[in-house]
């Protein structure tokens, strides 16, 4: 039978064997304590081997400032470069504040070199990811340039898909993929498969549509449409020919 761990750091603490208190504490995942016990040991690689151990970066660089915070109290400057590269969690700018005010920068000059390499590196990086939006935002420009000046020819006899009658006849849309619809037609397609949000607004679009017409007429007086007409025929647009119903998602719904 397996012995229950608890009761064994119990034992272990009770007896004095530091070292053994450490590995079960490792053993619990309790690596605060077991990188404690160890510096309180004296036993620094110990302390070390139990840092490397959690899953969790942030923690691991929790641990090994721990440790660099221990040895900063020497003075030594060589132990302190000597941790940052065997961490591989630590830069310069993470052991900084521990160190002592009488230590010169000379003392960190390759490990600051070496950082402000990588920041170049970094820059450089995040310099080319800038220049690749940039590019990607103009191709999508000129794209939506074209699209906008893009036209679809039909012939004069170009029937509805719908209701069969001639398209011309009256306010109608035409698709990329030259389906044409009259706008009646396309509004008893795409209305019962709206959302009921975009619905209430379709509706709302149409009734200030109706009140630039009247306006027009001279049959409102007084009032004003809080949108232009042009922005309610977009938005209207924008709902009832998103996709053409025959080839795109409404069919597939």
């Amino acid at each position: 039978r397996l012995l229950d761990p608890h009761f064994v750091l119990r034992i272990c603490g009770e007896s004095g064997l530091a070292r053994a208190t450490v590995h079960v504490y490792g053993i619990l995942g309790l690596h605060e304590e077991a990188v404690e016990v160890a510096l309180r040991r004296g036993d620094v690689a110990l302390a070390k081997h139990n840092a490397c151990k959690p899953a969790e970066k942030r923690l691991r660089q929790k641990l090994w400032l721990r440790i660099v915070e221990h040895e900063a109290a020497s003075g030594d400057v060589q132990r302190i470069t000597g941790l940052i590269r065997e961490s591989q969690e630590l830069s310069v700018r993470d052991v900084l504040p521990y160190m002592s005010d009488l230590m010169t920068i000379d003392a960190f000059q390759a490990e600051i070199c070496e950082c402000l390499d990588s920041y170049q590196g970094q820059i450089l990086t995040l310099r080319q990811e800038m220049d690749d939006h940039r590019r990607a935002l103009q191709a999508f420009k000129e794209d939506l340039k074209h699209a906008e000046e893009r036209c679809v020819v039909i012939s004069q006899d170009q029937a509805c898909e719908i209701c069969g009658a001639p398209a011309v006849r009256e306010r109608f849309y035409v698709f990329a993929c030259r389906h044409c619809f009259h706008e009646a037609c396309l509004r008893a397609l795409v209305v019962p498969v709206l959302g009921a949000e975009r619905r209430e607004r379709l509706f709302t679009l149409e009734a200030m549509r109706l009140e630039h017409q009247a306006a027009a007429a001279g049959a409102l007086a007084g009032t004003v449409p809080a949108m232009t007409l042009a922005e309610v025929e977009d938005e209207l647009d924008g709902i009832l020919a998103d996709d053409c119903p025959l080839c795109g998602h409404l069919m597939i719904q």
